[in-house]
């Protein structure tokens, strides 16, 4: 049980290791694209349990950012 637990660590170690050391480039920033309600489309309420067929997004959230600063 003790070999197995340390060829594991060993193991682990390297993926990190080897992760930690791969030079990807980060995405840019891109900015959101919420989703826009049909105007004239009726407003779904949904009452127990029901498959929906096509969901509408009413509401996306804060869609704003600012840069972190340190």
């Amino acid at each position: 049980m003790f070999w197995v637990s340390l060829i594991m660590a060993v193991i682990s170690v390297a993926m990190s290791y080897r992760a930690m050391n791969q030079n990807h480039a980060a995405p840019d920033a891109q900015e959101p694209k919420a989703p826009v309600i049909e105007k004239g489309k009726p407003l779904g309420v949904v009452f127990g349990k029901v498959k929906i067929t096509s969901g509408t997004v009413y509401w996306w959230g804060d869609v704003s950012h600012q840069e972190i600063k340190k």
